[in-house]
């Protein structure tokens, strides 16, 4: 009888758990939606067929999913690839991020983020180049 009481306040603790940890909003799975992938070999500027030992993903995201990337993988570079005034970039392992100035006004947005992993290790590994 003893055993079955435990059980239950157990269970019912992990479920209030469970239930408080869902309704935090730090943890809320946010969408994508504008995100694209290809599976690939080589790398972004000299794409090849994919292989069995050469097998990368490349997911780029634009918007404010690719705003909050950027703002999460900090301080910028000292150059960008276009030398455009505004223009800023940022560069952690697998991910790089841009903000384009010039792209400010448009429906994609100034925010884009290439993200590259190695299919065969499941390292991260940086794809874009200038």
């Amino acid at each position: 009888m003893r055993v079955r009481t435990i059980t239950a306040l157990l269970l019912g603790t992990s479920c209030v758990f469970s239930l408080v940890h869902a309704a935090d909003p730090v943890f809320e799975w946010k969408s994508l939606g504008r995100a694209i992938y290809l599976v690939h070999g080589g790398t972004l500027a000299d794409r090849q067929v994919a292989t069995q030992q050469d097998r990368k993903l490349s997911i780029v995201i634009d918007g404010q999913p690719a705003k909050d990337i950027f703002d999460s993988i900090g301080p910028d570079m000292p150059e960008t690839c276009s030398g455009d005034k505004g223009d800023r970039t940022r560069d952690k392992g697998g991910i790089q991020c841009t903000f384009t100035a010039t792209d400010k006004g448009t429906k994609d947005g100034p925010y884009r983020c290439w993200i590259g992993l190695d299919l065969r290790t499941g390292s991260s590994v940086g794809l874009v180049s200038c």
